[in-house]
């Protein structure tokens, strides 16, 4: 875009970035498969690399691949159909993903094969189950049990499409499918005892898996900064008041553009250790939004042609606050949810006095967030107050951000989301932990007993059970159930949970079909009796951290009673039913009594 003395230009490829937006009118709900600029084809998922190990097996039949919409299911059968091609033809990868795309819209309803194995067996594809009716879904399950010609046959499904059309199939064939589906929850094994059929659960893959590469999030963040795409911008005369060419300089920046980088990615993976499911599709939209803060070119271009040198309209649009989505509409975030579960792990809205004391407003960057003058003028009336108590707190959420992005120090990353047990959460799964360190099992168990009601002082060796008709009583006597030893109990990861579900020590298959990330931990209490299971108590991020506050003596009954429900009926098959003794053990206050039926059916107490 040229114009006589002056030179706007407008940028393709931030053009392309915004097309992972759904905001705009101008895009529908962005289905990144048919995008010209694909990224996930192009990011090195595991689960395509597992799926091509799957498909040569010769016992495979069929693949279920599950999940929320926007896990990139048909892309991923696009990607493997790709590379079958390009490894069969003498054809580029452009051309071949292209007749892919087309042939899946064709032939994406298994009626023919639509591509080979290495093996030479014929492959058919179930492009979206939902398409189909329940009925006949119901019928497509059963014969991809058993596909034509000795064939392979990958399924995409959401969960509840699968469930039905499973339910709906008469002669209970296709019952495996679920069946295999929930080992995958329980166990994490993708694949049946025979082989035959393997399910792979996507609302496992994470975009900041824990690996080398640091996940989709780290990888599109380097490729979409990369130097080449961005040339155009040296020549824009609103390159110097541009926020989106900022951001692009401060995420490649070669000696803090790293550590801004991992930044983000730890916010996306703490976000989904919350208990957030958060799809590719979320992934692209938010880190597209972040990127650009929700501009386009030609609205930097309005801006500067009102202003050439105006500093003060660029604050929001810049990434450690576009990522937290503040303009956005309750309606426009509904579009992308990721943004709900990122808005509630804001550092800007955790006050922490370390953090605080050292920010400068004079050292806000090039971008200030308002006006020096007019949060330290003088204030006269209450609305001035008002007016000044606002602009200082967007002030100081604008600084707390900016500051966690950009600080050397990533060992307090957690604390500042306002979590205080992020890293003893992140600590079980590291192998080399000393097992002689019992806090963090400790402070679990003191959490359960504070749901029954239970507050006892200091660091006790054993774990009380309330009995169950006791669970939702808050006076100041409990009647106890049962007394744990704490020496048996032990907190573990998930991959060490399947493994010991499983009773084997060899690695869940799940952990190897998927981007992962440990997003939950559990405290295995030992079976109360030989012919029963060891009880198990999930906890991913933002449960532990309420059990970790309510050790500490947080009363919040009202506030948290479904979560306080969930908790008391896992320890309600810990509770002792069979114990006919005439002694009750009552806990009052914080000293143990027991009461004995005496003869008259007095009741007598003495100190336990």
């Amino acid at each position: 875009m040229k114009d006589g003395s002056m030179s706007l230009e407008v940028n393709k490829h931030v053009e392309r970035i915004r097309g992972y937006q759904p905001f705009d009118a101008d895009t529908s709900e962005m289905i990144y498969e048919q995008q010209a600029d694909c990224t996930q084809s192009l990011f090195p998922v595991v689960t395509l690399t597992y799926l091509r190990e799957v498909i040569e097996r010769p016992t495979t039949k069929t693949i279920v691949l599950t999940g929320d919409a926007g896990h990139g299911k048909t892309s991923l059968c696009a990607s493997l159909l790709t590379k079958l091609r390009t490894d069969a033809e003498p054809v580029t990868p452009e051309a071949a993903r292209k007749a892919v795309f087309r042939e899946l819209s064709d032939a994406g309803d298994a009626r023919r094969p639509i591509g080979r194995t290495r093996s030479g067996r014929p492959l058919y594809i179930i492009r979206d189950l939902s398409e189909l009716s329940v009925s006949k879904g119901a019928d497509t399950l059963v014969k991809l049990l058993d596909p034509p010609d000795e064939g392979v046959a990958i399924i995409c499904a959401n969960e509840g499409q699968l469930r039905k059309c499973a339910a709906e199939d008469g002669s209970g064939r296709a019952k495996i499918l679920v069946t295999t589906l929930a080992e995958g929850i329980m166990r994490g094994q993708v694949s049946d005892p025979d082989g035959t059929v393997t399910v792979i659960n996507l609302n496992y893959q994470s975009v900041a898996a824990d690996s080398p590469n640091g996940g989709l999030i780290s990888w599109v963040l380097k490729q979409w900064t990369v130097q080449p795409r961005w040339k155009p911008c040296e020549t824009c005369d609103a390159r110097k008041v541009c926020p989106i060419l900022a951001n692009r300089n401060e995420l490649c920046d070669p000696t803090r553009g790293p550590q801004r980088r991992a930044a983000i990615r730890d916010v996306f993976a703490a976000a989904e250790r919350t208990g957030a499911v958060v799809t590719t599709r979320q992934a692209l939209s938010v880190t597209s939004y972040m990127l650009t803060g929700g501009l386009s070119c030609e609205d930097v271009h309005a801006r500067y042609q009102r202003s050439h040198s105006n500093r003060l309209w660029q604050a929001p649009h810049l990434y450690h606050q576009a990522l937290f989505g503040d303009r956005l509409t309750q309606q426009q975030r509904h579009l992308v949810p990721a943004f709900f579960a990122l808005r509630k792990l804001d550092p800007g809205r955790v006050s922490r006095r370390q953090v605080d004391d050292r920010l400068d407003p004079d050292t806000a960057g090039d971008f200030p967030p308002a006006d020096a003058s007019s949060y330290l003028q003088k204030v006269r009336t209450s609305r001035d107050v008002q007016k000044q108590a606002e602009q200082l707190r967007g002030l100081y959420t604008f600084l707390r951000r900016a500051d966690f992005f950009n600080c050397d120090d990533d060992k307090d990353r957690f604390a500042r989301m306002g979590l205080e047990a992020g890293d003893d959460f992140v600590s079980v799964q590291d192998k080399n932990r000393d097992m002689a360190d019992t806090r963090v099992r400790d402070r679990f168990l003191k959490g359960l007993e504070a749901v029954q009601g239970i507050h006892r002082a200091g660091s006790n060796p054993d774990f009380f059970i309330l009995d169950p008709a006791f669970f939702t009583h808050r006076a100041r006597a409990a009647v106890i159930s049962r007394r744990v030893p704490s020496k048996g109990v032990e907190v573990v990861d998930q991959v060490t949970q399947w493994q010991r579900e499983g009773r084997t020590e060899i690695t869940p298959e799940m952990r190897k079909a998927v981007e992962w990330l440990n997003r939950a931990i559990y405290i295995r209490i030992p079976a109360v009796a030989p012919d029963h299971d060891a009880v198990s108590v999930e906890a991913d991020l933002l449960r532990f951290e309420m059990l970790t506050r309510w050790a500490a003596g947080l009363r919040s009954e009202v506030q948290h009673e479904a979560e306080i429900r969930g908790l008391s009926g896992s320890l309600a098959d810990l509770a002792d039913s069979s114990n006919k003794d005439d002694d009750i053990q009552v806990l009052v206050g914080n000293v143990m009594r027991k009461l004995m039926i005496d003869v008259g059916d007095k009741i007598r107490s003495v100190r336990a």
